[in-house]
């Protein structure tokens, strides 16, 4: 079977071996600049993303309706320092693992509703989908009637934009949510309730409170990288194990090694594929000169694929030794809502797998969605039998 984003993973390869660090002045970014340096390597991805002293996250224009450039992971220290200081008050990992029981009590009853008798379910739709988007908007205190709606924004935000028009929805995505965003704010200050929303509102350091542009900009990060990524992970999940009907049988014996799975995909199929950063000074990386303002695409897909580092690394291996994978970055921007997708992603695929067995594709003609920045399939119809 012929793998699902082989033309990538073949650039990678081959850019790792003959590119390594290289400047395209013609390559799009998913924000809508033009012109990066490409870096490739598992040892160049990590040293842009270990030094921002060098490499800034602030890449992004400083615009009134970009609040994405407004958030934790757009900004240096010592602003990131006291962004994340602020956001951790609230997004601890046991807050996150005290949510894990109605996660749970959720993934039973959506697949009450897609388990039938017909052995078949579209996965993205059905299941990837839903349960990141209701988590998160539980989290954020947004009621189901508005759930296709953020998603749309999200979708629109990470989509890859091709021409103006794109670039337009990107913006007005934005803008649109940010509005959504600042109304219930708003209603919170006047009337908490129990969502991280509220949590925010009141935390402190030092006497300071997250200004408003601060928490809005956390609300859409938090929509994108805790709604779009996990959708993403748990649906190359599914596909990977369809592809290795081995690793369904060891699954089913050995349930202990979804974990061992769940690392793997993300290091094989990385739902975030890079992170833009800006160089802050001349810098020599690759043995390439990067000019201070020139912006960089450090991309953890390809880190996540090197051989130097993982050995046979387009094979998925659970005995694997090495699964320090930057997936979820590196750094002083690692991924703080890490261990809450790790909650979501390992309650779904073991309820999964405990009520069904035998998972192969509908078809092989599987598409991946317009993004270069996420790893990201269009649709995955499977058959299944039941357990």
């Amino acid at each position: 079977m012929k793998q699902l984003g082989e033309e990538i993973f073949t650039w990678f390869k081959e850019s790792r071996q003959n590119n390594p660090v290289y400047y395209d002045k013609d390559y799009a970014l998913w924000f809508g600049a033009t012109g990066t340096w490409h870096v490739f390597r598992n040892e160049d991805v990590r040293y842009v993303f270990s030094n921002h002293q060098i490499f800034s996250s602030e890449y992004m224009p400083k615009v009134q309706d970009n609040y994405l450039d407004k958030a934790m992971s757009s900004n240096d220290p010592p602003f990131h320092r006291k962004l994340r200081l602020l956001v951790s008050q609230a997004f601890t990992p046991k807050a996150m693992m005290d949510l894990q029981p109605w996660i749970e009590e959720y993934v039973d009853q959506l697949l009450d509703q897609v388990i039938t008798d017909s052995g078949k379910m579209e996965f993205v739709r059905d299941i990837a989908v839903p349960i990141p988007m209701q988590v998160i908007a539980r989290m954020l205190g947004v009621p189901n009637k508005d759930h296709a709606m953020f998603k749309d924004w999200s979708f629109k935000i990470v989509k890859q934009p091709t021409n103006e028009a794109e670039a337009k929805e990107f913006i007005e995505a934005q803008q649109a949510m940010g509005e959504y965003f600042r109304e219930v704010i708003k209603e919170r200050t006047e009337k908490p309730e129990n969502d991280i929303i509220s949590q925010l509102i009141q935390v402190e350091l030092d006497g300071q409170k997250l200004t408003e542009d601060e928490l809005l900009g956390f609300c859409v990060v938090l929509l994108l990288a805790g709604n779009e990524t996990t959708t993403n992970w748990l649906s190359s999940t599914i596909l990977t194990l369809a592809e290795n009907p081995d690793i369904q049988e060891r699954l089913a014996k050995n349930p202990d090694d979804i974990s061992l799975l769940l690392e793997e995909v993300l290091r094989l199929r990385s739902p975030a594929q890079y992170q833009t950063r800006k160089a802050k000074q001349d810098v020599v990386l690759g043995g390439q000169t990067i000019k201070k303002g020139d912006l960089v695409a450090a991309w953890q897909a390809s880190a996540n694929r090197d051989e130097s580092v993982f050995p046979n690394a387009d094979q998925v291996d659970l005995d694997r030794k090495n699964m320090d994978h930057v997936a979820f970055g590196h750094g002083i921007h690692f991924c703080l809502g890490a261990p809450l997708a790790r909650v979501e992603a390992s309650v779904t695929i073991k309820k999964l797998l405990e009520r069904i067995k035998n998972i192969r594709l509908q078809s092989e003609d599987i598409e991946l969605n317009q993004s270069t920045v996420t790893y990201s399939i269009k649709e995955l119809p499977i058959r299944f039998d039941r357990v």
